[in-house]
Order: structure tokens, then C-alpha cells, then sequence
């Protein structure tokens, strides 16, 4: 009778140190989570006050940024809180790491060109290259600049086209935004026509349109006779405005070149002396 007592104190004590031991394993699993999971609230409250304090105009990219950032951590998070449970658990985990890396290098070499575009369109995101108006070329393609994501960049071109541009095409670009861009307009002159006085109604027409319109972002240029085409001099009338004046503001100091010239019963521009 003793022996059998002994034996049933001896499984109750290993059954309770089992379960305190299960026990103290589930509160450090419960722990962990609860730990992670404040650290992911507290990455999101620091991004969303990162992105109100940031201007206007930087919320867009800000945001697609913030977005990825959230998406990959919120990934890496389950993860980690995975592998750990699964450990406190007593299973295995090294074979599931290894064939996570086995697998992540498996798609990093099947989507080269996906990871590349992606790589780019955080730097173009974070660098602030680009931003959503821009006038830009891309290639050959020249247009206003719709929407920046993470793998396309899309672009308006003047026909009214939506150009589509993977980010990893993206090796280089002219910004015609970033400090304006210079409207030029040649005007062949008739040999009749009086070279001097001609520079000269240049000059008072494109800084009376500059007074007028107030699109110029400097003082209109009337550099003098840029070479010969047969019977005609060419001239040539050039001033800065931001890219989306550049076509009406060149349309219009053609109209008023020639209002001026007919004024003067000059010859039709274009024409031989």
C-alpha cells in the first residue's frame, strides 16, 4: 500500500511539474506575441504621425511607402511569431527557416525583373525624383506624369496616350519640371527684312507677353540670327516657363510675332527676299 502511494505521489508531482512547464512555455509564447504585437502598433503610430506632419505634396509618395513598409513588417511579424510558437511547442524549426530561404532565393531568381522594378520604385519613392505632374521623358516617351507605384510609373503623353513604364526601365530621365523649361520659337525672317529692327519687335513682343501673361520665369532671350535657310534669316525668341505653359506660351508669342511683323508690311515670314 505504501509503494503504490509513493508511486501515485511521484506521477503527480512529474504531471504538475509537465504542466508547469507547458505552462510557463504558453505564457512566454502569450508574452512574445503580445510584445510583437506592440511593437507593430507602435511602428504604425510613428509612420501615420510621419505622414500628417509631411507636407501636402508629399503625402501621395509618403504613403505608398508607408504602406510598404507596414506590409513588410506585418509579413516578417508572422513570421517570427510562427517560428516561435512553433518552437515553444517543441517543434522543430530549423528545417521550416531553411526552406523559407530555399524558397525565397527560388522566387528572387524567377522574378529578377519584378524585384528590380520594385527596388527602383522605393528609390524613385524615397529619393523624390519624381512626383505626380511632372513633365518628364522617359525614353521616348514625353508626357505628365500620372501616378508613381511601387512597379509602374505612368505617364501621359500630349496624344493622350497612358504610357506604362516598369520602374526598372527607369535608368534615366529628364525632369522638365524641376526649374522650368525653356518655350523656344524660330521665326524665319525674309532677306528684305531689317535684321536689327526685327531683333528688336522680338525683344518688345515677347516682354510685353512676359508683362502681360506673367508665366515667364525669366526675361524672354532674342539670342540674333541662328544661321541661314536659303532665302531666309533665322531668328529665334526663348524664355523659361514651367512645363505645362511651354506649348501655349510658345503658340502665343508666334501669334503675336506675326501680328507685329504685318504691322511693319514686312514680308510673310518664311518668305525669300
Amino acid at each position: 500500500m505504501a509503494a503504490e502511494f509513493a508511486d501515485f505521489i511521484t506521477r503527480w508531482t512529474t504531471l504538475e511539474a509537465s504542466t508547469a512547464y507547458l505552462v510557463a512555455r504558453l505564457l512566454a509564447v502569450l508574452v512574445t506575441v503580445l510584445l510583437l504585437l506592440l511593437g507593430y502598433r507602435l511602428l504604425l503610430g510613428v509612420v501615420g504621425r510621419i505622414v500628417r506632419a509631411w507636407p501636402i505634396h508629399e503625402t501621395v509618395r509618403l504613403r505608398t511607402v508607408s504602406s510598404v513598409v507596414t506590409s513588410l513588417v506585418r509579413w516578417a511579424l508572422g513570421f517570427v511569431t510562427a517560428v516561435v510558437v512553433l518552437r515553444e511547442l517543441g517543434v522543430d524549426v530549423l528545417p521550416i527557416i531553411v526552406s523559407a530561404g530555399v524558397l525565397g532565393l527560388a522566387v528572387g531568381f524567377g522574378a529578377q525583373s519584378l524585384i528590380r522594378d520594385v527596388i527602383t520604385g522605393l528609390f524613385i519613392l524615397f529619393e523624390g525624383l519624381l512626383h505626380v505632374g511632372d513633365v518628364v521623358q522617359i525614353g521616348a516617351t514625353t508626357g505628365t506624369v500620372e501616378s508613381i507605384g511601387l512597379r509602374v510609373t505612368t505617364v501621359r503623353t500630349d496624344d493622350g496616350a497612358l504610357r506604362v513604364v516598369p520602374n526598372g526601365q527607369i535608368t534615366e530621365f529628364a525632369n522638365y519640371s524641376a526649374g522650368g523649361m525653356r518655350a523656344v520659337v524660330d521665326v524665319p525672317v525674309g532677306r528684305d527684312v531689317p535684321v536689327d529692327r526685327a531683333l528688336a519687335v522680338l525683344a518688345e513682343v515677347s516682354e510685353a507677353w512676359a508683362r502681360e501673361s506673367r508665366v515667364a520665369l525669366d526675361r524672354p532671350q532674342v539670342p540674333g540670327i541662328m544661321g541661314f535657310s536659303g532665302g531666309e534669316v533665322n531668328l529665334r525668341v526663348t524664355v523659361r516657363v514651367s512645363a505645362e505653359q511651354r506649348l501655349a506660351a510658345e503658340a502665343e508669342l508666334r501669334r503675336r510675332i506675326k501680328d507685329a511683323f504685318d504691322r511693319h508690311h514686312w514680308s510673310p515670314i518664311g518668305a525669300a527676299g
